[in-house]
């Protein structure tokens, strides 16, 4: 018997192609927009910026939180790329950890206002933000895996462990990133170096010797899992 096949309408695909095309074109345009004139810029502001009209827009991203959310997408894709490509070739825990903390704050330092306009997004489930935060908090677990070359703990720990690292190197680089030039505020590097530290070695205060809870006495409770 005889195949029938069913004729590609060439039409059609080159319509989508041109979609595709035209979206990407419109995302590029809102991010240098919005990079340009601020994160608290209008839709009608980053359309004239962009030479055309908002319905333009809303033709491919509904409204103006699905612009932030396709900016997003587009800027945290990039981001990630370069978080994996730089902590991929760290060799200790220490060096994984201040790969991922400097290329974060590099990107956001970088793109300022483009951050503030992505992560000032309506917050949704499964938003362009959490899926990011979710895939780095991936990336750690895979890095300490390899690092350690076993899994030196329950998988259920290791994923509190690396969500309280991905919250807290967020929350130093958006306050980091908020001062802006405040006095005693460290430059890029520094704050990476800074905010490593905070995550390998921990946030308790130095304590002078012989007072309670000093470095110089043993601890009382239960130490914590070995991460370094």
């Amino acid at each position: 018997m005889k195949q029938v096949t069913t004729p590609v309408d060439g039409r059609n695909s080159r319509w989508q192609r041109h979609r595709a095309r035209r979206r990407t074109e419109l995302i590029t345009a809102a991010r240098d927009a919005v990079a340009a004139h601020g994160a608290a810029i209008s839709m009608e502001e980053i359309a004239t910026a962009c030479g055309t009209s908002k319905s333009v827009f809303y033709r491919y991203f509904k409204d103006k939180a699905g612009v932030q959310a396709a900016v997003g997408e587009y800027f945290v894709t990039r981001m990630r790329r370069r978080m994996v490509a730089a902590a991929s070739e760290a060799d200790t825990f220490a060096a994984m950890i201040h790969a991922l903390v400097s290329e974060y704050l590099r990107s956001v330092a970088g793109s300022a206002e483009v951050y503030r306009f992505v992560v000032t997004a309506p917050d949704e489930q499964d938003s362009t933000i959490e899926r990011f935060v979710d895939s780095v908090r991936d990336l750690l677990m895979e890095q300490h895996v390899r690092l350690h070359g076993h899994r030196s703990m329950p998988d259920a720990v290791l994923q509190c462990w690396a969500s309280s690292t991905v919250g807290m190197v967020r929350g130093a680089g958006e306050a980091w990133l908020a001062q802006g030039d405040a006095p005693g505020l460290p430059d890029r590097h520094g704050m990476s170096s800074l905010i490593t530290a905070w995550a390998v070695q921990g946030l308790r205060p130095e304590a002078p010797a012989g007072t309670p809870g000093s470095s110089h006495e043993e601890p009382t409770d239960t130490p914590a899992p070995d991460l370094t």
